[in-house]
Protein backbone atom coordinates (compact mmCIF):
# COMPACT_ATOMS: atom_id res chain seq x y z
CA UNK A 1 0.00 0.00 0.00
CA UNK A 2 1.41 3.38 -1.31
CA UNK A 3 1.03 6.78 0.80
CA UNK A 4 -1.53 8.12 -0.97
CA UNK A 5 -3.39 4.54 -0.44
CA UNK A 6 -3.14 4.62 3.07
CA UNK A 7 -4.43 8.01 3.31
CA UNK A 8 -7.64 6.98 1.59
CA UNK A 9 -7.48 3.90 4.47
CA UNK A 10 -7.12 5.93 7.03
CA UNK A 11 -10.02 8.66 6.02
CA UNK A 12 -12.21 5.56 5.44
CA UNK A 13 -11.16 3.54 8.36
CA UNK A 14 -12.35 7.11 10.43
CA UNK A 15 -15.91 7.15 8.52
CA UNK A 16 -15.17 10.48 6.48
CA UNK A 17 -15.77 11.14 3.16
CA UNK A 18 -13.32 13.19 1.21
CA UNK A 19 -15.27 16.62 1.72
CA UNK A 20 -15.51 15.90 5.13
CA UNK A 21 -11.79 15.48 5.65
CA UNK A 22 -11.03 18.47 3.64
CA UNK A 23 -13.14 20.55 5.84
CA UNK A 24 -11.25 19.06 9.02
CA UNK A 25 -8.21 20.29 7.50
CA UNK A 26 -9.40 23.58 5.79
CA UNK A 27 -8.87 21.99 2.28
CA UNK A 28 -11.24 21.40 -0.85
CA UNK A 29 -12.74 17.63 -1.48
CA UNK A 30 -10.51 17.98 -4.62
CA UNK A 31 -7.49 18.26 -2.98
CA UNK A 32 -8.34 15.28 -0.93
CA UNK A 33 -9.09 13.67 -3.91
CA UNK A 34 -5.79 14.60 -5.69
CA UNK A 35 -3.59 13.04 -2.57
CA UNK A 36 -5.67 9.85 -2.88
CA UNK A 37 -5.13 9.38 -6.68
CA UNK A 38 -1.13 10.36 -6.16
CA UNK A 39 -1.75 13.47 -8.41
CA UNK A 40 -0.69 15.45 -5.88
CA UNK A 41 1.17 15.61 -2.34
CA UNK A 42 0.33 17.37 0.73
CA UNK A 43 2.82 19.12 2.21
CA UNK A 44 4.21 18.58 5.53
CA UNK A 45 1.60 21.38 8.03
CA UNK A 46 -1.14 19.19 6.02
CA UNK A 47 0.21 15.52 6.43
CA UNK A 48 0.55 16.57 10.40
CA UNK A 49 -3.14 18.32 10.89
CA UNK A 50 -4.05 15.16 9.14
CA UNK A 51 -2.39 12.81 11.28
CA UNK A 52 -3.65 15.13 14.39
CA UNK A 53 -7.04 14.85 13.31
CA UNK A 54 -7.33 11.34 12.43
CA UNK A 55 -4.83 10.18 15.42
CA UNK A 56 -2.58 8.14 13.14
CA UNK A 57 1.24 8.19 12.89
CA UNK A 58 3.17 9.90 10.49
CA UNK A 59 5.68 7.01 10.05
CA UNK A 60 2.48 5.12 8.59
CA UNK A 61 0.92 7.81 6.45
CA UNK A 62 4.20 8.12 4.89
CA UNK A 63 6.38 5.28 5.36
CA UNK A 64 4.11 2.68 6.25
CA UNK A 65 5.15 1.58 9.95
CA UNK A 66 2.31 -0.39 11.53
CA UNK A 67 2.14 1.06 15.51
CA UNK A 68 3.50 -1.88 17.85
CA UNK A 69 0.53 -3.71 19.59
CA UNK A 70 -0.39 -3.70 23.11
CA UNK A 71 0.77 -6.08 25.02
CA UNK A 72 -2.63 -7.55 25.59
CA UNK A 73 -3.88 -7.62 22.66
CA UNK A 74 -6.19 -10.47 22.20
CA UNK A 75 -7.13 -11.03 25.24
CA UNK A 76 -10.34 -9.43 25.58
CA UNK A 77 -13.41 -9.29 22.64
CA UNK A 78 -13.30 -6.37 20.86
CA UNK A 79 -15.60 -3.66 21.37
CA UNK A 80 -17.77 -2.31 19.14
CA UNK A 81 -17.77 1.85 18.57
CA UNK A 82 -20.97 3.13 19.01
CA UNK A 83 -23.33 4.27 15.56
CA UNK A 84 -24.31 7.61 17.01
CA UNK A 85 -21.88 10.33 18.61
CA UNK A 86 -22.41 10.30 22.21
CA UNK A 87 -21.76 13.98 22.44
CA UNK A 88 -24.14 15.39 19.25
CA UNK A 89 -26.15 12.21 18.55
CA UNK A 90 -25.53 11.96 14.87
CA UNK A 91 -25.28 9.06 12.39
CA UNK A 92 -21.00 7.67 13.13
CA UNK A 93 -19.82 5.27 11.07
CA UNK A 94 -16.13 5.55 11.74
CA UNK A 95 -13.93 6.99 15.22
CA UNK A 96 -14.62 10.19 14.35
CA UNK A 97 -17.75 12.36 14.17
CA UNK A 98 -18.10 14.28 11.13
CA UNK A 99 -19.81 17.22 12.60
CA UNK A 100 -18.62 17.71 15.91
CA UNK A 101 -15.34 16.49 15.55
CA UNK A 102 -15.33 14.12 19.19
CA UNK A 103 -13.17 10.93 19.03
CA UNK A 104 -15.00 8.29 19.77
CA UNK A 105 -13.34 5.94 22.92
CA UNK A 106 -12.14 2.37 21.99
CA UNK A 107 -13.31 1.20 24.82
CA UNK A 108 -16.86 0.58 26.86
CA UNK A 109 -18.37 3.74 28.48
CA UNK A 110 -18.08 3.09 32.53
CA UNK A 111 -18.75 5.24 35.17
CA UNK A 112 -21.44 7.93 36.37
CA UNK A 113 -23.35 10.05 33.22
CA UNK A 114 -23.13 13.77 33.34
CA UNK A 115 -25.87 16.41 31.85
CA UNK A 116 -24.55 20.00 30.97
CA UNK A 117 -26.37 23.04 32.41
CA UNK A 118 -26.08 26.60 30.76
CA UNK A 119 -27.03 30.55 31.29
CA UNK A 120 -26.52 33.26 29.98
CA UNK A 121 -23.06 35.09 30.13
CA UNK A 122 -23.26 37.73 27.22
CA UNK A 123 -24.71 36.85 23.92
CA UNK A 124 -22.97 39.07 21.43
CA UNK A 125 -24.47 37.24 18.37
CA UNK A 126 -27.42 34.81 18.94
CA UNK A 127 -26.80 33.06 15.82
CA UNK A 128 -23.65 32.28 16.46
CA UNK A 129 -24.59 30.91 19.68
CA UNK A 130 -27.11 28.39 18.28
CA UNK A 131 -25.12 27.52 16.08
CA UNK A 132 -22.54 25.92 18.56
CA UNK A 133 -25.56 24.07 20.16
CA UNK A 134 -26.44 22.54 16.73
CA UNK A 135 -22.74 21.58 16.39
CA UNK A 136 -22.19 20.14 19.28
CA UNK A 137 -25.33 19.38 21.80
CA UNK A 138 -27.10 17.81 18.35
CA UNK A 139 -30.23 19.84 19.09
CA UNK A 140 -32.25 20.95 15.79
CA UNK A 141 -31.70 24.57 14.93
CA UNK A 142 -35.28 25.97 15.59
CA UNK A 143 -34.85 24.51 19.20
CA UNK A 144 -31.38 25.80 19.61
CA UNK A 145 -32.43 29.71 18.72
CA UNK A 146 -35.46 28.92 21.22
CA UNK A 147 -32.74 27.81 23.94
CA UNK A 148 -30.58 30.78 23.06
CA UNK A 149 -33.69 33.39 23.00
CA UNK A 150 -34.50 32.18 26.68
CA UNK A 151 -31.11 32.43 28.34
CA UNK A 152 -31.01 35.67 26.45
CA UNK A 153 -34.03 36.80 27.61
CA UNK A 154 -35.00 35.90 30.80
CA UNK A 155 -31.37 34.72 32.15
CA UNK A 156 -32.50 31.25 32.77
CA UNK A 157 -30.29 28.24 33.20
CA UNK A 158 -31.32 25.62 30.64
CA UNK A 159 -30.59 21.60 29.99
CA UNK A 160 -28.66 21.37 26.72
CA UNK A 161 -27.56 17.25 26.66
CA UNK A 162 -27.56 15.09 29.13
CA UNK A 163 -26.94 11.23 29.95
CA UNK A 164 -22.94 11.94 28.69
CA UNK A 165 -20.13 10.13 30.07
CA UNK A 166 -17.24 12.13 30.95
CA UNK A 167 -14.97 12.64 28.08
CA UNK A 168 -18.39 14.13 26.13
CA UNK A 169 -19.40 16.16 28.65
CA UNK A 170 -15.31 17.44 29.08
CA UNK A 171 -15.50 17.61 25.11
CA UNK A 172 -19.20 19.80 24.57
CA UNK A 173 -17.95 22.40 27.55
CA UNK A 174 -14.85 22.73 25.84
CA UNK A 175 -16.11 23.64 22.69
CA UNK A 176 -19.05 25.94 23.77
CA UNK A 177 -17.93 29.65 23.59
CA UNK A 178 -17.32 30.40 27.61
CA UNK A 179 -17.13 34.02 27.42
CA UNK A 180 -20.85 33.68 26.24
CA UNK A 181 -21.95 30.94 28.25
CA UNK A 182 -22.14 29.84 31.96
CA UNK A 183 -21.71 26.25 32.42
CA UNK A 184 -22.12 23.64 34.82
CA UNK A 185 -20.99 19.88 34.26
CA UNK A 186 -23.33 18.19 36.82
CA UNK A 187 -23.90 14.49 37.52
CA UNK A 188 -26.97 12.48 35.84
CA UNK A 189 -28.55 9.92 38.47
CA UNK A 190 -31.87 9.39 35.29
CA UNK A 191 -33.87 11.84 37.15
CA UNK A 192 -36.90 11.68 35.69
CA UNK A 193 -37.63 15.33 35.14
CA UNK A 194 -35.39 17.62 33.16
CA UNK A 195 -36.10 20.19 35.76
CA UNK A 196 -34.39 18.19 39.00
CA UNK A 197 -30.94 18.71 36.92
CA UNK A 198 -31.10 22.07 36.53
CA UNK A 199 -30.29 23.05 40.34
CA UNK A 200 -27.65 20.41 40.79
CA UNK A 201 -24.07 21.24 42.02
CA UNK A 202 -21.67 20.66 39.67
CA UNK A 203 -19.68 17.61 39.61
CA UNK A 204 -16.62 18.57 37.98
CA UNK A 205 -14.71 21.60 37.09
CA UNK A 206 -14.76 22.96 33.40
CA UNK A 207 -11.92 21.35 30.79
CA UNK A 208 -9.85 24.40 29.64
CA UNK A 209 -11.07 26.14 26.14
CA UNK A 210 -10.41 23.60 23.25
CA UNK A 211 -7.14 25.14 21.49
CA UNK A 212 -6.69 25.65 17.60
CA UNK A 213 -5.61 23.28 15.78
CA UNK A 214 -2.56 24.75 14.40
CA UNK A 215 -1.26 25.72 17.36
CA UNK A 216 0.62 23.86 20.57
CA UNK A 217 4.59 22.46 20.37
CA UNK A 218 2.94 19.32 19.91
CA UNK A 219 1.87 20.30 16.35
CA UNK A 220 4.57 21.33 15.36
CA UNK A 221 6.65 19.29 16.68
CA UNK A 222 4.59 16.44 13.99
CA UNK A 223 5.70 18.64 11.59
CA UNK A 224 9.21 18.59 12.68
CA UNK A 225 8.68 14.56 12.02
CA UNK A 226 6.62 14.82 8.88
CA UNK A 227 9.46 17.02 7.01
CA UNK A 228 12.19 14.00 8.26
CA UNK A 229 9.78 11.71 6.64
CA UNK A 230 9.35 13.38 3.66
CA UNK A 231 12.91 13.68 3.00
CA UNK A 232 13.63 10.30 4.13
CA UNK A 233 11.07 9.52 0.90
CA UNK A 234 12.86 11.64 -1.14
CA UNK A 235 15.66 9.27 -0.99
CA UNK A 236 13.93 6.23 -3.18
Amino acid sequence: MEWNERIAFVRKAAGLTQEQLGQLLGVTRQAVSKWESAQTVPDAVTIARLCEALHVSADFVLLGKEPEPPDNAGDAPPYALPDTCPCCGRPVSGTICPVCGYTLPTTPPRGPRYAIVASRVSFVNEEDRAAELVKYCGMPESYAKAAVHQMQEYASFFLLRRNLTDSAAQWIAAHLDGSCFSLRIVQDNGEESNDALLTKPKAMELPAPAAPKQGGLGFWGVVGAVIVALLILSFF
